[in-house]
C-alpha cells in the first residue's frame, strides 16, 4: 500500500526506527479516500489527515489518546460511530466537509471532556438554527468553536435554551430556597 510506504519514507528521514516512537503523523495532500490503520502506533497523539478526498470515516484504527486531529478539507458526509473512543482529543479540525445531521455529530463528540478547540463551519451542520449554541451546550468543554473564543455570555444563553426547565428552576432559587 502505498501510504504503508510513505509513512516508512517518512520515519526513516526523521532516524525512527521503532512505531512506539512516533507520536505525530502528517498524511495531508496524499488523495485518501479513507482512514489508513494506524492501530501499530500506540502512542500517536497528532494526526493530521487534512486535505484529501476522506468521504467516510471510520478511526477504529486510531489510537484512543490522539489529542489532535485534523481532517479539514475533505468530503466527509458524517462521523457519526468514528469517532467516540477518542475521548483524549482537545483539538478537532473538520472544517470545509459536507457534514450534515448537527444533533449525530454532537452525539458522537459528547464523550470528549476534553475536547476544547473545535472547527465545523463550511459544513451544512453550520448553517443549522441555532447551531453554535447547540454545540456549546453539549460540548462543556469547548473553549474555542470555528476559531472563536466561546464568552460565558454564550454559555448562559446556550444554558438558557437548552434546559429551559433547570434555567427556570435557578432563577427561582432565592437564598437556598426555592420562591414562587
Amino acid at each position: 500500500m502505498e501510504v504503508s510506504k510513505d509513512i516508512q519514507d517518512s520515519l526513516q528521514k526523521c532516524g525512527i526506527r521503532r512505531d512506539v516512537d512516533v507520536w505525530q503523523i502528517s498524511l495531508t495532500r496524499k488523495k485518501l479516500t479513507g482512514v489508513p490503520d494506524l492501530s501499530r502506533f500506540h502512542f500517536l497523539r497528532k494526526l493530521w489527515l487534512n486535505n484529501n478526498k476522506i468521504r467516510e470515516l471510520s478511526c477504529r484504527s486510531l489510537n484512543c489518546c490522539l489529542t489532535e486531529l485534523y481532517l479539514q478539507n475533505n468530503n466527509i458526509k458524517s462521523i457519526s460511530g468514528a469517532l467516540n473512543h477518542l475521548t483524549c482529543l482537545r483539538l478537532l479540525f473538520l472544517h470545509n466537509n459536507q457534514i450534515r445531521g448537527l444533533d449525530d455529530t454532537v452525539h458522537e463528540l459528547r464523550k470528549m471532556q476534553q475536547l476544547q478547540t473545535a472547527t465545523f463551519f463550511l459544513n451544512p451542520i453550520s448553517h443549522e438554527p441555532g447551531y453554535r449554541h447547540h454545540v456549546i451546550h453539549y460540548l462543556p468543554s469547548i473553549q474555542v468553536l470555528d476559531r472563536k473564543e466561546v464568552k460565558s455570555v454564550e454559555r448562559r444563553r446556550s444554558f438558557q435554551m437548552h434546559s429551559q426547565d433547570r434555567h427556570r428552576v435557578l432563577q427561582s432559587v432565592a437564598f437556598g430556597r426555592r420562591v414562587s
